[in-house]
């Protein structure tokens, strides 16, 4: 849809990407008995790991675009936006902003909804305060 909604979007960049951000992170994590960071998630991070296997297979591709390799490699090194929530780069595409904002987005409207889910079941319809947003939330009915 978002790539409908903006021209000129690459639209297989797009979902590419999207599907790929955080390809990483089946690596950054231990799931033996416990889901916990591996050594590799602690020491290098989810990030990195998913531009090493983008191009890793990018490499087994004949005559793979350059451009549209650095396009996809710059989406997954941009999807958390700024360097002080671990992006290496900020986002310089369409497409990798577009990813970046979805991404957070999902992950605003996830935190949401399992504070309110948490919340105690009371006779109010608001949530206690949240601090790291910063506001109570509307449990609704």
């Amino acid at each position: 849809m978002a790539a409908r909604h903006y021209q000129d979007v690459n639209c297989d960049l797009l979902l590419t990407g999207g599907i790929l951000h955080d390809i990483g992170k089946i690596y950054e994590f231990d799931f033996d008995r416990l889901v916990q960071y591996s050594d590799e998630g602690r020491l290098i991070g989810h990030i990195v790991i998913g531009v090493e296997m983008i191009s890793a297979k990018i490499a087994l591709i004949e005559d793979f675009p350059e451009t549209l390799a650095m396009q996809l490699r710059h989406l997954v090194l941009s999807h958390h936006g700024t360097l002080e929530f671990g992006s290496p780069k900020r986002p310089k595409t369409p497409e990798a902003l577009i990813v970046h904002h979805i991404d957070d987005m999902d992950a605003k409207v996830n935190a949401f909804r399992i504070f309110v889910d948490d919340a105690p079941e009371d006779d109010t319809n608001w949530t206690p305060y949240h601090k790291l947003l910063e506001r109570f939330l509307y449990k609704g009915n």
